[in-house]
C-alpha cells in the first residue's frame, strides 16, 4: 500500500496552493479541518491518496476567503505589519490580486486531535501501512519533506512564514534539507513585562525562514499587539538580510 499512495504523500498533496512564485510562503502543520466535514474528507482523501501526485499549479491565493476565518485574519494581520501597515488594515488584504501568497502545510492529512484513536476510527492504519499518525509523520519526515526542499530552491521565495515553534526542527527539514541549515537564531519579542514570544529564523538558500508562535492559545500571537511586534521585527530582519 506505501508504494501505492508515496507519489501522493510525496507531492502538493494536503496544501492550499496560492503563487509558488510569490515572495511570500506561508506554511502550517496541516489543513484544519471542521468536525462537520470529516467523514466525506476522509473518503475523499483516500480515494485522492491512489490518484497519485497532486501537482504544483499557480494559482490566485484567495484573500477574500482567508480573512473569514480566524487563522487567515491573524495571518493577513501579520502580513500587513510586515509590509510595514497598522494590523487594523487587514481587510484592505481582499483587495490583493492573489499573486502575492503561495500556503503550504507539512502534512497531507488533517485530524482535529493528534490521538491515534481517529487516524484508526477512519482506517488510515490501513490505507497508508502505518499503524500510527506518528510514524506515518515520521515516514513523511524522510520522503515528503526533501520534495518541498526541492521545490524552495526552484523557486526561491524571499520570505518563508511557518507558524508553531513546537516543529521547529520539521520546518527547517521541509525547506532547507539535510544539509540546508548552517545557523538557527532565535530571539525574544516583548510588548510588555508578561507578554513575550519566541521567534525563531534562520536562511534556507536565498530565503528568510521564520518560525512563530501558532495564531491562537494562551502562548501564540494572540494580539494585536504582538502580531504588530513580530511583523516589524520580521521586516527589519528581511531588510538586514537584503544589506548583508
Amino acid at each position: 500500500m506505501l508504494d501505492q499512495i508515496k507519489p501522493w504523500a510525496c507531492s502538493f498533496s494536503g496544501c492550499d496552493g496560492g503563487n509558488p512564485e510569490a515572495d511570500t510562503w506561508l506554511c502550517g502543520i496541516e489543513w484544519g479541518l471542521e468536525q462537520e466535514a470529516a467523514d466525506e474528507y476522509y473518503i475523499r482523501q483516500k480515494q485522492e491518496m491512489l490518484a497519485g501526485a497532486v501537482e504544483v499549479a499557480k494559482t490566485l491565493f484567495n484573500w477574500k476567503h482567508s480573512i473569514s476565518y480566524p487563522y487567515g485574519v491573524r495571518f493577513a494581520k501579520l502580513y500587513q505589519a510586515i509590509n510595514r501597515q497598522p494590523v487594523q488594515s487587514y481587510r484592505s488584504v481582499a483587495e490583493l490580486s492573489g499573486e502575492q501568497l503561495f500556503k503550504l502545510n507539512l502534512y497531507p492529512i488533517a485530524f482535529n486531535s493528534t490521538a491515534d484513536d481517529l487516524w484508526h476510527k477512519y482506517g488510515f492504519d490501513e490505507a497508508t501501512s502505518f499503524p500510527s499518525k506518528q510514524l506515518f509523520n515520521h515516514w513523511c519526515f524522510f520522503n515528503r519533506f526533501p520534495f518541498y526542499a526541492a521545490l524552495r530552491k526552484q523557486y526561491q521565495p524571499k520570505l518563508i512564514i511557518c507558524t508553531g515553534v513546537n516543529y521547529l526542527k520539521d520546518f527547517l527539514m521541509f525547506f532547507a534539507g539535510v544539509d540546508g541549515v548552517e545557523t538557527i537564531k532565535s530571539e525574544v519579542i516583548s510588548i510588555n513585562v508578561n507578554e513575550k514570544r519566541i521567534l525563531y529564523w534562520s536562511k534556507a538558500g536565498n530565503s528568510l525562514l521564520v518560525v512563530v508562535p501558532f495564531f491562537s492559545g494562551r502562548f501564540g500571537l494572540n494580539s494585536d499587539a504582538l502580531l504588530q511586534a513580530f511583523g516589524s521585527r520580521i521586516a527589519q530582519l528581511q531588510a538586514e538580510i537584503l544589506q548583508g
